[in-house]
């Protein structure tokens, strides 16, 4: 490895305070050895675990663990009862009033859905130890069996991508990184963190009543909630994730010999899930008008060299009011004073409207269909009916994904089957499958094709459903 490369990755496993968003591409690096990332997942950790609230109202007996998981779901059910109740006496929708709110919450949760399962990583080393065997069902069963179709992280891309939000670029803040790297940190987690990830991931297991909400609201808004209906079905207490993990943790006590320390740390793992950005807060802080201007923002940087000085808005040129950020907040609300937007009526009313959507308007083409759904949204406000205000085909295309040929992935694949297909060793065979089950890789052809021939092997029952 070239000096310089080396600097950089001791560089970035020491620094304590550095951005989430780099954690993350540090731990999603497929050019950085395994070494370096557990290195990084220790420090990641130590620093994490001291800011903790320690806090929680999980039992300290394992005993008690099955009724106080049974206690916080039927609370969440009965929260979701009357959540329905409510819509059924003529409630509103509670988090996504418009699509642009939901498109919003979409876009703003990816940094961690695209790492859903990834916690449980670092227990695949212990593949053949049977206290680790219900662990491993759980991130198996996450990375779909191997089927593209179920595997949680394509299914969360597919459902940007067909909405089209995998085309935004606005910049999100570091904080909608923090969970993300936390998970992460736990993939490449060295052993004595056993205990956290395992109680990191029962916390994850539980049925929160946001995950309810956004089901259902979002099936009401015409976008494919398949991702989060998978997550209520597939952690169920009765025969899902949840009792797999509560399962798997008393198997994993008996290996402790001090059971107050194994709760100590369980619980810290639980805790971990409250670090970061979490679906409620961002749900609270979604606004439209926010996300417009980000959308403006970034057209400006070439917009405010494209066009003519022959049109003015109070004596400025528009490039003029496009050169600074500042300026170009204030020209949106030049453009309502001045009538070019009409605020809370049917866009159609709006010049600017017409400008940007119409075949023959001067801006046609200059917004995505995604960017155009929150202006709309954001143009038409209370004019808006909840009843009617759906996923518009006219605006949101479905964006088909193309697969390019790749010699090296192709290649490594054909080299990966050549050495499986070669060998009778059960243990070898598994170890070389091992590595492509990484966050980084599951969910690629590679990741799919070994996720699957290690169902086969440790996990036959699974693989003829």
């Amino acid at each position: 490895m070239p000096t310089a490369v080396k600097e950089r990755i001791l560089n970035l496993i020491t620094k304590d305070h550095q951005k989430y968003f780099e954690i993350v591409e540090f731990f999603l690096d497929s050019s950085i050895p395994v070494s370096a990332k557990e290195l990084k997942a220790f420090n990641v950790l130590e620093n994490e675990i001291k800011t903790l609230d320690h806090i929680s109202d999980m039992p300290d007996e394992l005993d008690h663990l099955v009724d106080w998981i049974h206690h916080n779901n039927r609370t969440q059910c009965e929260y979701y009862k009357e959540y329905l109740d409510r819509r059924k006496q003529g409630g509103g929708r509670e988090y996504f009033s418009s699509v642009s709110k939901a498109y919003e919450f979409l876009y703003k949760v990816a940094p961690t859905k695209k790492v859903d399962g990834s916690w449980l990583y670092s227990f695949t080393q212990y593949w053949n130890d049977p206290v680790f065997r219900d662990f491993i069902q759980i991130y198996l069963e996450e990375l779909g069996l191997g089927s593209e179709k179920a595997n949680h992280v394509r299914m969360y891309d597919n459902l940007l991508l067909a909405h089209g939000l995998n085309q935004l670029s606005l910049n999100l803040s570091d904080a909608y990184y923090h969970q993300a790297a936390i998970q992460l940190a736990l993939a490449y987690a060295p052993s004595e963190f056993i205990p956290e990830i395992a109680g990191f991931n029962l916390g994850y297991e539980q049925l929160p009543l946001h995950l309810l909400i956004s089901n259902y609201e979002l099936k009401e808004l015409g976008i494919d909630a398949h991702y989060f209906n998978v997550h209520i079905t597939i952690d169920n207490f009765d025969n899902g994730h949840a009792q797999l993990a509560t399962n798997a943790i008393k198997k994993l006590s008996t290996r402790y010999r001090s059971k107050e320390e194994f709760i100590r740390k369980l619980k810290i793992g639980f805790l971990l899930n409250n670090k970061g950005m979490s679906s409620v807060q961002i749900i609270k802080n979604l606004s439209t008008e926010k996300m417009v201007l980000e959308i403006f923002k970034k057209k400006a940087i070439v917009g405010k060299h494209m066009h003519s000085n022959k049109c003015m808005f109070n004596n400025k040129t528009t490039n003029e009011w496009l050169s600074e950020d500042d300026s170009v907040e204030e020209f949106i609300f030049e453009l309502v004073r001045m009538g070019w937007i009409k605020l809370n009526q049917p866009p159609e009313e709006s010049r600017f409207w017409q400008m940007i959507h119409d075949e023959e308007g001067k801006m046609f083409g200059v917004f995505s269909a995604v960017e155009k759904t929150f202006i709309y949204d954001w143009i038409a406000g209370k004019s808006i009916d909840p009843k009617q205000n759906q996923v518009n085909n006219e605006f949101v295309k479905n964006f088909l994904e193309t697969n390019s040929f790749s010699y090296l992935a192709n290649h490594e694949m054909a080299e990966l089957k050549k050495q499986y297909d070669g060998s009778t060793n059960t243990g070898y065979k598994i170890n070389k499958l091992l590595k492509y089950l990484a966050p980084h890789m599951h969910h690629q052809e590679i990741g799919l094709w070994s996720t699957q021939r290690i169902v086969e092997s440790l996990f036959p029952s699974l693989a003829r459903q």
